[in-house]
């Protein structure tokens, strides 16, 4: 009688040591699914995705440091919208457009007009977003400011979330000179561009007008070889509003190679679904230019996994 009772006193602590010896709980099956899929990609790949109905969010080195190349431009957008609601800046104003304003000698558009066409802020905002215009990304930094996109940025939470300078000037940081060594034209975290997405969706950017004009804008968007790329668009009502990046690691590896840089933000709405999700990469081996592009293709099969699971789960739930 005596051992049982001993045994009987002992049986909450050993319950208690049982519990806390138990295995974790298994991760997120779409994280694992996720992370398997990033872990193939032939460099360093980063997703986060924020479920906007019901604040799941899944990350797979989400808070990891991304050169932006041109996703960042989500953040002079973002400025230029502050600057509106302030009064500072207008749509309608207008500004010409010199040869020395332009950016490199990419075929984009406002390279290909004549010298001396003016346009507005609102055609340079349209043509940064949905034609990742540099010249225009340029125009609008010079009204904005790297610094003042970099405090609102950081008003908004996200810190990682950073323009260092214009396009095309290498070396000549306007702010954090260090970082821009390191990561050129911007820098982000995964999770930060799907928040940002986020905020910009659910009307959290200045007003609920601004952020439904902002989509807009970023539903024309004229690359979709990512995160829509694989989406079901020709059975189901899908809308998509993102904006990509692409570029060339500053810094070589051990190996003399600079990597590629893509990175893809988005806000996907489908018949059952509101979700954001971004998938950033550097240092990527596969330097081709076409749509068979690694990264293209992992991201692709990323998202069209994510958008499968946000439209089932949320039809069970």
């Amino acid at each position: 009688m005596l051992h049982i009772t001993r045994f009987a006193r002992l049986t909450p602590l050993l319950f208690l040591l049982g519990a806390a010896a138990s295995p974790k709980p298994a991760a997120d099956p779409l994280e694992a699914r996720i992370a398997k899929l990033a872990a193939s990609f032939p460099g360093e790949m980063g997703v986060a995705v924020h479920d906007l109905a019901t604040g799941r969010e899944i990350s797979v080195d989400g808070d990891r440091r991304f050169p932006t190349a041109s996703l960042i431009k989500l953040a002079v957008m973002v400025e230029v919208y502050h600057r509106y609601d302030a009064g500072t800046l207008s749509r309608d104003q207008v500004i010409e457009v010199h040869v020395e304003d332009r950016a490199g000698d990419e075929s984009v558009p406002l390279n290909m007009l004549h010298p001396g066409i003016k346009v507005t802020i609102a055609d340079l905002v349209n043509l940064m977003i949905a034609y990742s215009d540099n010249t225009a990304t340029n125009l609008l930094v010079r009204e904005v400011g790297a610094a003042n996109a970099d405090k609102r940025m950081e008003s908004y939470g996200l810190k990682d979330t950073k323009i260092f300078r214009p396009t095309f000037r290498d070396g000549h940081a306007d702010v954090f000179p260090e970082l821009e060594r390191e990561f050129g034209l911007g820098m982000i975290t995964p999770r930060d561009a799907a928040r940002l997405m986020g905020l910009i969706a659910d009307g959290k950017v200045v007003s609920r007008a601004a952020g439904d004009e902002m989509l807009a804008i970023l539903g024309n968007q004229f690359d979709r070889q990512m995160i829509p790329r694989s989406l079901p668009f020709e059975k189901e009502k899908i809308f998509v509003a993102n904006k990509t990046g692409w570029d060339e690691e500053k810094l070589a590896d051990a190996t003399g190679l600079k990597g590629e840089i893509r990175t893809d933000a988005a806000y996907v709405k489908g018949p059952k679904s509101r979700y954001t999700i971004a998938i950033c990469t550097r240092k990527g081996r596969d330097k081709r230019p076409g749509s068979d592009n690694s990264a293209l293709v992992t991201g692709a099969a990323i998202s069209r996994l994510v958008y499968d699971e946000m439209e089932s789960r949320t039809a069970r739930h």
